[in-house]
Order: structure tokens, then sequence, then C-alpha cells
């Protein structure tokens, strides 16, 4: 059988404070007791002081201590002389009727109906006499052991002790009552305390469980795929920020879904393009609208590689972000690599009205863990994009500059720019800037979400940013190499 969360916890507080009330209810009650039996022996040996001063009295006029050796009983009868008869004598109570029995005494069992002891009795009984040498002259013999003793002085000279032996407990009627009534009294606050413990426990069980069982309902409500579910943040403590947490990642999954969503629409609607586009030319071939001349297949087969690389780059998207794309990571000359690829790129740039402008430095032997071809791609991408939007006559400038272990390559373009809400989604897959960015110039509007996971996988960055020129600035950041720093 399951047992609930809160169960558990309120259990657990509960059994805590059990524990602890049942401890300090006995420690409570153990002092208590100890430190009365104290008090009663500090009020006892208090008792004392008037008798000492009549044994001292007794001392000088029998001059010594012969006296009460030769009779015992008068040590008991100086005592009963000075403490206070603390319980007057019963009075006389009419007996019961001739031939007839007390109730009390209805069957043959004997009976204790001896009076409580007085403190007379209590005193008297462990109290003793001894000489200037702690010589025993008269009393109980046990006040030898660890007793309060006082001394008995005549003319500023001690002249013998009185002792009393420590109560090791209590036995007397009212410090049995006086003590049952504590004990009762601590009982009593043991269990209003463990009654406000076990409330105090379920509230704050719930209370702490409250966010947990909010928390366990999100998770269930995002299994069911409902990526709008927020809890609410109800306090700023761990559990408080647990929740904020939580709301931030369910805000991140809705807004993966809805990329993801996006992503499907987007992919369909590039596949649907040149599938329909195919499916026309062909239809109207086979309807005899069309003659199946040259044109029409050279536009049939422009369609289908433009299909091709579309499905291709989708391809390499995917193993890229998925970390699965084949690759030999090794030091790489970085800027051998870039000016290489400019040389593919030269004669179409010059072409088309762009001008270049380098700023590579002289020292040629920079390295960073890549694999070669795979950067050569990512400058390859960011120059064709360079090279399908740029307006002629136009201007493509490259610099590079090493900072905090890094290399920077920079390229930017001149106009046309983009805004700033589109300057946020230039490596987002299949997005394009209209009217710039469109279909008609050639682009799948992978190239630069291929780069930017290219970059990432050799440990790199790459931003985009509004270019001095008027176009776009792409700046590339990968960490150095052992070798190359």
């Amino acid at each position: 059988m399951r047992i609930r969360l809160a169960y558990k916890i309120f259990g657990a507080f509960l059994l805590t404070c059990l524990t602890i009330i049942v401890l300090m209810t006995g420690i409570i009650r153990y002092f208590a007791e100890r430190h009365f039996t104290e008090y009663v022996n500090r009020l006892e040996s208090e008792t004392l002081s008037e008798t000492v001063d009549r044994l001292g009295a007794a001392y000088r006029e029998h001059k010594g201590w012969a006296f009460i050796r030769e009779d015992p009983r008068t040590l008991r009868a100086l005592i009963r002389a000075v403490l206070p008869h603390d319980r007057p004598s019963p009075p006389d109570l009419p007996g019961p009727p001739e031939g007839q029995r007390p109730p009390e005494f209805d069957d043959d069992r004997p009976r204790d109906i001896s009076p409580p002891r007085s403190l007379q009795h209590h005193i008297t009984e462990r109290i003793a006499l001894f000489d200037d040498q702690m010589h025993l002259i008269a009393g109980s013999s046990t006040s030898n052991h660890d007793p309060i003793l006082k001394a008995i002085a005549v003319d500023g000279q001690v002249v013998g002790w009185l002792g009393l032996s420590k109560r090791k407990r209590l036995s007397g009627p009212g410090e049995k009552t006086f003590l049952r009534e504590q004990s009762q009294a601590f009982f009593v606050i043991g269990a209003v305390a463990l009654v406000l413990a076990a409330l105090v426990s379920w509230l704050l069980s719930r209370h702490l469980l409250r966010p947990v069982e909010q928390l366990a309902q999100g998770a269930h409500a995002l299994a069911s795929r409902r990526f709008d579910t927020r809890i609410p943040v109800a306090s700023g403590d761990e559990l408080g920020q647990l929740a904020d947490d939580f709301n931030h990642m369910a805000g991140t999954l809705e807004r993966y879904e809805q990329l993801r969503r996006q992503w499907l629409t987007d992919i369909a609607h590039e596949l649907r393009t040149p599938v329909a586009i195919l499916q026309g030319e062909i239809e109207a071939v086979q309807d005899g609208v069309r003659e199946l001349r040259p044109e029409t297949l050279e536009s049939l087969h422009a369609e289908i590689l433009f299909l091709g690389k579309l499905i291709g780059d989708l391809h390499e998207l995917s193993t890229a972000q998925s970390g699965e794309l084949s690759m030999e990571i090794e030091p790489v000359r970085v800027l051998e690599v870039l000016k290489n690829t400019l040389r593919l790129f030269e004669a179409r740039l010059t072409q088309k009205g762009i001008a270049m402008e380098l700023d590579l430095g002289e020292d040629m032997d920079i390295t960073v863990m890549a694999d070669s071809d795979r950067l050569a791609q990512v400058f390859s991408n960011i120059l064709e994009n360079t090279l399908r939007y740029t307006e002629a006559p136009g201007t493509v400038r490259i610099w590079q500059g090493v900072t905090a272990g890094f290399l920077r390559v920079n390229i930017e373009d001149s106009k046309p720019g983009v805004s700033d809400e589109a300057l946020g989604h230039l490596f987002d897959r299949l997005y394009r800037c209209d009217p710039a960015r469109s279909r008609l110039s050639g682009g799948s509007g992978l190239g630069l979400a291929i780069a930017k996971g290219m970059v990432e996988m050799f440990q790199g960055e790459i931003h985009a940013s509004h270019a001095s020129l008027g176009g776009v600035h792409i700046e590339i950041s990968l960490p150095l190499s052992a070798a190359g720093q």
C-alpha cells in the first residue's frame, strides 16, 4: 500500500515532536524532583540554627556532652522543643456503637492507621551530635554519610557538630502530593504541546506539499502536451524557485512546440512549391498544353535540383544539430581555409559587382580545433548569402582579430540590411526576410542555420548584427587550439 507523502511528513514531524515532549517532560520532572529534594534539605538545615543555639547553651550549662552521652533521649527532647509541631493532634471522635466494628475494619485484613510522619520525626531520625573531633555522641549513625553539618560554638570555640543526613528522596505526604501535582502539570502541558505539535505538523505538511502537488499536476499536464500550463509562485524559498523553474521549462517547451509546428509547416511549404511546379509542368505536357521542349526540361531539371538541395540541406542541418555529423576534428589554419574559400567566390563576386576588402593580417598559422571541410562550408554559406542578397555595386569586408583566447572572423556586406526583428531570426531554419531574402534568389533558408550548427560543434559562437556598410555583420568566434595561442 502506497502511503502519501503528506502522511509521511506529518508522521515524521509528529514523532519528532512526541519524542522531544516525552524527553522534555521526563527531564523536567527528574530535575524538579531533584531540586525540590535539595530545597527540602536546605530548608531542614535552616531549621537547625535554633537547635544549635540550644545545644551550645546546654553544653555551657553542663560543661560538656556527658549529659547527652548518659541519656541520648535528651538530644531528641531538645530537638522536639525547638522544631515546630506541623501537625496538630486529631480531636477525639465518638467511637462506633458497642459491639459494632468501624466501617474500615469490615474484614480481617490489617490496616495501617498510623498518621503521616511529622517534620519532627523526619529530622530527629536523621540527626546526630558529634564532638569537636567528629566522634558520634548521640543520634543516627547514618548521619556520618555525607551529612549537613553545623558547628556548635561556645565562647568562640567549636565544641561539637550537629549533623543532619541528606534526604535521597522525599517520602512525606505533602512532599509526595506536591511532586504528584507537578507531574500532573507536566503531563497536561505535554499533552497540550503534543496536540499543538500535531496541528502545526499537519498544517506545515500541507503547506510544504501544496507546491509539490501543483508541480505534479503541472508535470502531468506537460506530459499531455498542454505546454501553456503554469503554476503560481507563492513564495521566494526553494519551492518557489522550483515553481519558477517549472514555469520557465514549460515556456521553453511551449516555444519549442511552436517552432516544431512552424518547422513542419515551413518544410511542407518548401517541398510543396517545387513539387507543385513539377506536377504542373508534367501535367501540361501530358495534356498537350505545352510541348516537351528543351526549355521545359531545363525548368523541370532546375526544380529537381532545388528539391534535391533542399532535402540535402535538411538532412545536413538535422545531423549537425543532433551532433551526428561526421567530422574529423584537428588543428586547422582558419585563415588559410578562409582564403581558399574566397578564391572560389572571387570571380562570382566580381561578376556581380561586389568588391572585397580583406584585412587578415600576416599570421597565417592561427589554428583552431575544427574540421577543415566543414569550416569551409561555414564560410561558403555566409558568402553565398552575401552573393545572393547584396545589391550591386556592393562591398564585402572581411577581417580577423584575436581576443581572450578566441579567433574572431568578421564578415559584413553592404545594403540591403535587415530589420531588428529579422536580425534575431537569421539563423532560424527556413527563415527568409522579405523582400531581399526570398526563394526567387535561389536560397533555401537553411544556409545560416547549418553554419550555426557547425560552429557550435566547434565549441564556437556565431552572431549577426547591423553592419557599418548598411548590410549584415556576421561574427564567428572560435576557441584557439593550444598550438595556435
